[in-house]
């Protein structure tokens, strides 16, 4: 079974550097530095395989599907948008946990992905993509000929 499990250390010290920026922001009362304000954050993802198919299903519960952007490049999928805060000026912020701004996440399959079939469709805060494999990209079997049988001649 394939498991796409991308380890980036980068990442993980972006989200460190967020979380200390978000307990600093919360003692010292800096609403910029407070979780939910960034500007941009990363939605969560599955990816499978059915098939001759990959399915990639992301969460991305307050993104309006006119604000995201699908693109297929050989192998490589890239998702972009952005989740818009609404502001309501008679409310007083007490605490923010949804992270709005834009985000993008780009996936590097394996396989050539036949971007003309590519299905998405957005349902209950998620983005449903099916991918198919190119047909040069699927597996194709191949016939074994046998050879005609030659005779050995034998010494006298």
């Amino acid at each position: 079974m394939l498991s796409l499990n991308r380890w980036t250390p980068f990442a993980e010290l972006s989200g460190l550097h967020r979380d200390l920026d978000s307990l600093f922001g919360r003692f010292l009362g800096n609403e910029s530095m407070a979780v939910g304000s960034g500007e941009s954050f990363a939605p969560a993802a599955d990816v499978t395989r059915d098939g001759d198919k990959w399915r990639i299903s992301m969460a991305v519960p307050g993104v309006a599907p006119e604000n995201m952007t699908i693109d297929v490049v050989g192998r490589t999928l890239h998702v972009r948008g952005e989740r818009k805060m609404q502001k309501d000026e008679t409310a007083e912020p007490v605490v923010g946990e949804i992270r709005y701004g834009r985000f993008e996440r780009e996936f590097t399959l394996p396989e050539e992905i036949d971007s003309e079939k590519v299905q998405a469709t957005y349902r209950h805060g998620m983005l449903e993509l099916a991918l198919p494999l190119k047909e040069s990209a699927k597996p194709h079997r191949i016939e074994i000929q046998t050879a005609p049988e030659t005779k050995q001649l034998q010494a006298a």
